[in-house]
């Protein structure tokens, strides 16, 4: 479903100049912005482009999101037991690294990722975001996102998918040292992920803003 607003327009108020560069500018943002609802109203992206180079990747973030984001809202918060922000929550689609954003500033995705990863990205940049509100903005949770991210990922697209996607995490080097996380967080057994991800919550109630 994508849901566009737009001005009235009444081009008798204008001159034959300014309507034009109004029609060009709705048309871009047209063309190059997307509102995905999840279909059950569990979250919504509002997804656009960095710029028109990126819109065979918008079109499959939206694809996934229009045809996962019920599955992978309910997995995730079941899971948790926390519950997402209203939404939408604003996406950047370009070249570079992924990261969540955070409240009013916008989630950012990496393009050129292959279909998959694109799947195992949403899901561990939204985990970000739903623990966003538990945490301060300095604390490092990647410890903590991926003691349900990798259960996310099985349930979701089975545990082939989820073993792959570690790896490709693993291999990325400069930001953080994904590797050592993920061998940490799998040597302990889903239970144990689950008890420690249940003693975080205990520890870290909600905050009063």
């Amino acid at each position: 479903m994508i849901i566009f607003d737009f001005l009235d327009f009444h081009p008798a108020n204008f001159s034959r100049s300014a309507a034009l560069v109004i029609l060009i500018v709705a048309s871009i943002c047209f063309l190059h912005t997307r509102v995905v609802y999840a279909q059950d109203g569990v979250l919504r992206l509002s997804i656009r482009a960095e710029s028109a180079k990126f819109d065979d990747a918008i079109r499959e973030y939206q694809g996934i999101w229009e045809s996962e984001g019920p599955r992978i809202g309910k997995a995730m918060e079941r899971i948790t037991s926390l519950h997402f922000e209203p939404g939408p929550i604003s996406v950047v689609v370009y070249e570079g690294p992924s990261n969540s954003g955070f409240r009013d500033r916008p989630m950012r995705l990496r393009a050129s990722y292959p279909l998959e990863t694109k799947r195992a990205t949403l899901v561990h940049e939204l985990a970000h975001r739903l623990i966003s509100e538990l945490v301060p903005q300095d604390f490092e949770d990647h410890p903590i996102i991926f003691l349900f991210v990798y259960d996310v990922w099985v349930e979701l697209w089975g545990k082939p998918f989820a073993d792959e996607q570690v790896a490709v995490e693993s291999r990325r080097r400069g930001l953080y040292d994904y590797e050592t996380a993920w061998k940490n967080t799998l040597k302990l057994t889903a239970e144990e992920r689950e008890a420690r991800f249940k003693q975080f919550l205990s520890d870290h109630p909600p905050r009063k803003n």
